[in-house]
């Protein structure tokens, strides 16, 4: 083919720029589904109601009771870049719309055998506007209430190729079925229901909270809820407790002025502000909802608006991590719990397969429940094991500030005793709490006490670590370690802190070094926190040491004193709950 010849550039088709256009904005039935419910919440939609057949390959229907609009708007939607939401270049530098660049309708229309039924409020009649893979529209009159209609059939029926490329109907049904749940927690306000093949799947009724509608979503989550403002920046978040951490951000929901994102810098802050409590790779369940100046964030970066620019990205991303980090410690240790109940709200109804049991294998669930196998969503099961519906267990989130110890188990466990209940406490992870809280406030403060040796130890490290040493020898000095170059691939240990004087220095050093080498990856303070973590392992008691009564005593007294005291540097639940009255109905005592 010459391309040096005159007339060699056109003006594509409209028919064919817009299935061009399809493809960066409707990507699966889950993408349809988005686009109008987003449509139906810009247009004043207090109701929406979403149905699918064949996982919405088949049809996807949304129909809203929003303002509705008019033959000439129902006509005009429907041509590329129309849009009712935006009109100069200063609306889009602070856009509050859900939708702005009049591209989702058009490019549907384009893909589909497409029809929308619609009547603005005050019309006689309403208009139906029919359109066949992008082709003319035809407009007719038609009977229809207030609000509009949207039928997609066929999805991809003239476009083989991206068609495809779905997956099975049960998997594009849990698509769906996340988005609609992402619109229920972008407007708690909204009554939305999900239809699937002719049956309820899912009713979110209105609530008059986020909290409330939260609690509608995560039914059977313990979430913690957090609430900070930095400047003109606001969070609020409602997040699951470290032991029910998952690998991967997909079941964080982020929220940026109600507009659901995925950005895994924000992801990042938020699993950072829980400190070492959660490791590296993992991430909270929950929801998290950020508020910052309209004009600070630019929305316009992603066909599918699911991700935003912020002017000053590294100041939120602090913000955020600075306000989970200052809330979520007191809230773990019992202050300020959400308490979501393990029973489901009488406003959720839950019937279908949910996206645990469909989706494919290697993916993270965004719900978090249990397929039952009865046609039920079931809550999370407990941590330890459940008979006759009674826990056999529960984590206790801090240790009471007045328990009396009993015995030490198996050299593994501490048994201690309530007024109303017997905990079950592991020592090294105990041990490891204090351990680590002690060498933290002794770092912020300069002021870790440190063991001189005799003789220097000498360890054989690699140039890089080396190098390490010499970079970051204030922090290592801060932590009550003196370890200096001792030749191109040798360190020597001169003191260690005393706290930590059961570890050798050469176990000290590797995981000293391992941790600082990593950090890399994990941003602000958190590669500090995960250095004490590991050095706290190092230096606390272990399972299988002996315990005296008296240091049994002085363990407890000092765990009960700090935040998080329910859990391990790591995540591990520290404290183990069996309420008497549990152990009373199991021996037949109630």
């Amino acid at each position: 083919m010459s391309d040096t010849g005159p007339g060699r550039v056109r003006v594509l088709p409209e028919s064919l720029a817009n299935q061009i256009a399809a493809g960066e904005v409707v990507e699966r039935p889950a993408s349809v589904v988005k686009e109008l419910c987003e449509n139906a919440l810009d247009a004043g939609a207090t109701k929406i109601v979403v149905e699918i057949e064949g996982g919405g390959v088949t049809l996807c229907r949304v129909t809203d009771d929003g303002w509705g609009m008019d033959q000439e708007d129902a006509v005009t939607c429907l041509q590329r870049h129309a849009t009712s939401k935006l009109w100069t270049l200063e609306d889009l530098e602070a856009i509050r719309s859900f939708g702005f660049r009049g591209e989702a309708l058009p490019s549907i229309a384009s893909v589909s055998h497409f029809s929308l039924e619609t009547r603005r409020r005050g019309e006689p009649e309403g208009v139906r506007v029919t359109v066949e893979g992008g082709g003319p529209a035809l407009v007719e009159p038609c009977g229809a209430p207030t609000g509009t209609r949207i039928e997609v059939r066929e999805l991809f029926y003239n476009v083989p190729a991206r068609r495809k490329f779905l997956r099975a109907f049960a998997t594009e049904s849990a698509h769906v079925t996340e988005v609609v749940e992402a619109i229920a927690l972008t407007k708690p306000s909204l009554s939305i229901a999900l239809e699937r093949d002719g049956r309820k799947v899912r009713e979110h009724l209105r609530a008059v909270s986020r909290e409330e509608r939260v609690r509608d979503v995560f039914p059977g989550w313990d979430l913690v809820g957090c609430k900070g403002a930095r400047g003109p920046l606001s969070v609020e978040a409602y997040l699951s407790r470290p032991e029910r951490a998952r690998a991967g951000a997909t079941a964080l929901r982020i929220f940026v002025n109600g507009r659901p994102v995925r950005d895994r810098a924000l992801a990042r802050a938020v699993a950072f502000g829980y400190g070492s409590v959660l490791e590296p790779g993992k991430y909270p369940v929950g929801v998290v909802y950020l508020e910052v100046p309209h004009e600070t964030v630019d929305v316009n970066v992603h066909p599918q608006k699911s991700e935003v620019r912020f002017s000053e990205g590294r100041a939120v991303m602090d913000a955020v991590y600075r306000i989970v980090e200052s809330t979520i410690a007191p809230a773990l240790g019992g202050q300020a719990s959400l308490g979501i109940p393990s029973g489901r709200p009488a406003s959720a109804v839950m019937l279908d397969a949910p996206p645990d049991k469909v989706r494919p294998e290697g993916e993270t669930p965004g719900c978090g429940a249990v397929w039952s196998g009865s046609g039920e969503l079931a809550p999370p099961a407990v941590p330890y094991p459940a008979r006759d519906g009674l826990p056999l267990a529960t984590t206790e989130a801090a240790l009471p500030a007045s328990v009396t110890f009993l015995a030490q188990v198996r050299r593994m466990f501490l048994l201690c005793e309530t007024d109303d209940a017997l905990l079950v406490v592991d020592q090294h992870a105990a041990a490891e709490r204090v351990t680590f809280d002690r060498l933290k406030r002794a770092f912020s403060d300069r002021a870790v006490a440190m063991q001189a040796l005799l003789v220097p130890e000498v360890i054989d490290v690699d140039a890089s670590a080396v190098a390490l040493v010499e970079e970051a020898h204030e922090d290592i000095l801060g932590m009550g370690m003196d370890v200096r170059p001792a030749g191109p691939s040798r360190v020597a240990v001169h003191a260690v802190p005393q706290i930590l004087s059961r570890a050798t220095p050469a176990e000290l050093v590797s995981s000293l070094l391992g941790e600082l080498s990593r950090s890399g990856t994990r941003g602000y303070s958190g590669a500090i926190d995960l250095v004490l973590a590991t050095l706290a392992c190092h230096g606390s008691v272990r399972a299988g040491d002996r315990v005296s009564p008296e240091q049994a005593r002085e363990l407890l007294t000092a765990l009960a004193s700090i935040d998080l005291g329910g859990y391990c540097p790591h995540g591990r639940p520290v404290v183990m709950r069996l309420p008497f009255r549990d152990l009373e109905h199991r021996v037949g005592r109630r």
